[in-house]
């Protein structure tokens, strides 16, 4: 007879909610946690409930629906739009945030920790067996005050003129010449050089490695650039950074003294120049008062032609500027005339310009390839090289005075039209006015520049009876106190333990990313796309043996107590692996609320994924609860279950599948359990164990998948259902063998067994889809050898009688 337990759990619920036998406060938590967790099942049973409640079904047999061959589309339709933000919802859930990726370190941190240790290691033993020659830096401070050569006006528009900044000068104390003058200064040459030792390679290349030696940087915003020489020795840094210094000096003033002579020659070229022009808009301006007379205007008029002759004088400069970007790029084309001809050069007025930029660099190329001509001919790869720089700056000015072009003619058509609509406006204007206003300007403009030269060259007189000095060593070079290089262990170490921890973490993520297999409830859920019936943790296995030991008689060998031991429920009631099964046989009849589910296949996709042992762990704690149990060993070729509870082997399945034996004859009650390796004293404590009873897999025989024929299933499991409340099925994996896919299309429903990362998620997924494909009724899956920081969240730990 049903116990009135089974009735209340495993009949069919149409109208309330049922309440459920639950035994602790972990059940009652268990059931709460797959409410949550239960998205997509529980959204399929609502649809169905809605379904029948409307009557668009019939009533339902005790078959479970999903093997019924035909579904009404409005209903499938309504399950997916129950389902469909429910599942965007978990996929929501399921992004990683700051928890998985502190979880994902703590279950790597050996790794971490053993990358870490390794680079460390290898840190110290460089840092104490591997010394680098010893560097001293000695540094010298010059500080540079540019002084005026030309007149603001026109000499500074001169776009190499920018050569005279700071940051050229960083780099014209680097240059080759400089550095060549050090080297006679320091004695690395004798002093009567002849042209073919300088243009010899070891010359060149002892140049070139004192010029490596040499560091030139503005400190800060100041006009101050400090000399950096480096050597092996101290006191020769400190040489080479004193004469560094007092050479930049030297050929300073003499540069500068040339040019103030040149500027001066070239001021009073233009003094003389516009003192002439000066002297005939003058005279131009008195013939036409003479001629004229008074001319008189209003002062809107006045103020109208002050406009029209300020646009009248744009426009004659845009045309100015043109004209000279026409000549700037003929003087371009012509290819010798930079190399040629000094003097002629192109002018901007804008010194920050990009073409200022690249007047400048051309100049100093060209210095630098009047230089190295010096030593070497035209043909030289060195000289050839530095032409190529020149040719591709010259054609970026090219491009640059092209675009200038461009921009003065739009300029030039924009002040024509404005123009236009000035004289069309005001033509009834004195010609006699407009001249005038034409002669004034002229005459303004000529006696402002005139009265700005007369003062550039009355200055350059006097600079020119003075020796002019731009730099100024500020503060010599001393000999440093020790090297630059010097190990810093401590920082060392410090930045290897950093970068032993970060490799550690990168590998760690690597090899989570690597690992195919699920490791979380919410990742195996989203996944299949069922629900985790129960969390069973990991166990200490030496706690099991010593509690099985205890409890055995004396003389059980080890493998027997090794394999009881198992048996948690059984052994150890009141442990928390015990309270895991508990919860998981909760949630389970939660599952099976809205329906009849009698017989349960236990399956897993792999070998040693723990199914055995939470069947047989179920079983038991679905008996003491009071209803009639069934447990089934199908596994026919490594059965288990017979070991687990210490009885024979045969009769059982096999023989049952065969005809050879009635399966009621097969089966073991509590008196065969008795009589077996767990003793009459273990069977009798232990309530309920009079509700269980075993059928085992039978004699060993090959061709066990043969046997197990679909017509031979579908007769025995009815005949167990109405015998039992549950029948438990223990199956074989379903990858390697059918056994299990035969079996699960005849049984109400069936529940998958995963081990937390032992195999890959695609052989889980294939396992899932050979159920589905034989339309097996697949309840969720249980999840086996749970680490406890895999599921923080859940109370397996913390819980237990007291």
């Amino acid at each position: 007879m049903k116990s009135e337990s089974s009735a209340a759990i495993l009949t069919d619920r149409r109208s309330s909610p049922p309440t459920w036998p639950v035994s602790s406060p972990m059940e009652i938590s268990a059931v709460i946690w797959l409410w949550k967790r239960m998205t997509w099942c529980s959204c399929r049973e609502n649809a169905w409930a809605t379904q029948r409640r409307q009557g668009r079904s019939s009533s339902r047999s005790s078959r479970s629906p999903w093997r019924q061959s035909t579904r009404p589309s409005s209903s499938r339709s309504s399950r997916e739009h129950l389902c469909s933000n429910d599942r965007r919802q978990v996929l929501v859930m399921n992004e990683l945030n700051i928890l998985d990726y502190w979880l994902i370190l703590k279950k790597r941190k050996y790794p971490i920790l053993l990358t870490t240790g390794l680079v460390v290691a290898f840190t110290f033993a460089v840092t104490q067996f591997v010394q680098p020659t010893p560097f001293y830096e000695a540094s010298a401070r010059v500080k540079y005050d540019r002084t005026s050569s030309v007149a603001s006006l026109l000499l500074e528009s001169l776009s190499y003129s920018g050569s005279n900044d700071l940051g050229t000068q960083a780099e014209v104390i680097r240059s080759f010449p400089i550095i060549e003058e050090v080297a006679r200064e320091l004695h690395m040459f004798p002093e009567d050089v002849s042209l073919e030792t300088r243009r010899s390679a070891p010359y060149l290349n002892t140049i070139y490695a004192l010029q490596g030696q040499v560091k030139t940087a503005r400190e800060n915003d100041t006009t101050i650039i400090k000399v950096t020489a480096s050597a092996e020795a101290p006191e020769r840094a400190e040489r080479i950074a004193n004469t560094v210094a007092q050479v930049y000096r030297s050929e300073n003033i003499k540069a500068r003294n040339r040019m103030v002579t040149d500027s001066r020659r070239f001021v009073e070229e233009q003094v003389a120049l516009r003192e002439r022009m000066l002297n005939e808009a003058e005279e131009a301006l008195r013939s036409f008062k003479e001629r004229r007379g008074q001319v008189f205007l209003t002062e809107e008029a006045k103020a109208a032609l002050d406009l029209f002759t300020k646009l009248e004088e744009d426009y004659n400069k845009v045309l100015r500027l043109k004209d000279e970007a026409f000549k700037q790029i003929g003087v371009l084309k012509r290819q010798e005339t930079m190399e040629k001809k000094p003097d002629e050069r192109i002018f901007t007025e804008d010194p920050s310009a990009l073409l200022a930029i690249l007047n400048g660099k051309l100049s100093n190329l060209l210095q630098e390839r009047a230089t190295l001509l010096i030593y070497y001919t035209p043909e030289h790869p060195q000289v050839k090289e530095l032409d190529q720089k020149i040719r591709n700056v010259k054609t970026e000015m090219a491009r640059e005075l092209e675009f200038k072009i461009k921009n003065l003619n739009d300029r030039e058509a924009a002040l024509k039209e404005q123009i236009d609509q000035y004289r069309a406006r005001y033509l009834n204007f004195p010609k006699a006015a407009i001249e005038l206003a034409r002669l004034d300007r002229d005459v303004k403009i000529n006696s402002d520049l005139y009265a700005t030269l007369k003062v550039k060259h009355q200055e350059l007189l006097i600079k020119s009876a003075e020796q002019i000095e731009e730099v100024t060593i500020i503060a010599p070079a001393v000999a440093p106190a020790g090297p630059v290089n010097a190990p810093n262990n401590r920082l060392n170490m410090v930045v290897g333990t950093v970068m032993g921890v970060f490799l550690g973490i990168v590998l760690a993520f690597a090899r989570e990313s690597f690992d195919t297999s699920i490791g979380t409830i919410e990742g195996v859920e989203e996944f299949l796309k069922v629900p985790v019936l129960g969390v069973i943790p990991r166990f200490d296995e030496k706690e099991m043996l010593r509690t099985a030991t205890k409890l055995l008689p004396p003389k059980t060998d080890q493998e027997t107590i090794l394999t009881l031991a198992k048996l948690a429920c059984l052994v150890d009631p009141k442990s928390v692996l015990a309270e895991s099964f508990r919860s998981m046989r909760t949630n389970i009849q939660f599952t099976s609320m809205d329906r009849k589910v009698k017989s349960i296949l236990f399956t897993s996709a792999g070998l040693g994924e723990g199914k055995t042992t939470t069947v047989t762990n179920l079983a038991i704690t679905l008996a003491q609860e009071g209803q009639r149990v069934l447990l089934v060993d199908a596994d026919l070729r490594r059965p288990v279950i017979h070991k687990r509870f210490g009885i024979e082997r045969k009769p059982g399945l096999l023989e049952a599948l065969g005809g050879k034996i009635p399966w009621r004859e097969s089966v073991r009650t509590v008196t065969d359990l008795m009589l077996g390796t767990l003793g009459v004293d273990r069977v009798i404590n232990t309530p309920g164990m009079d509700n269980l009873n075993v059928l085992t897999s039978g004699a060993d025989t090959g061709g066990a998948g043969d046997s197990m024929s679909l017509a031979k299933i579908a007769k025995l499991v009815p005949e167990m259902q109405e015998e039992y409340d549950v029948v438990l099925i223990d199956s074989p994996p379903i990858l390697p063998v059918t056994d299990a896919v035969t079996v699960s299309s005849q049984v109400d429903g069936t529940v998958l067994v995963y081990q937390v990362g032992r195999i890959g998620r695609n052989a889980l997924k294939r396992a899932k889809f050979l159920l589905d494909h034989a339309h097996a009724q697949v309840l969720g899956v249980v999840l086996t050898n749970v680490h406890a920081e895999i599921t923080p969240d859940y109370g397996y730990y913390e819980y237990a009688y007291r």
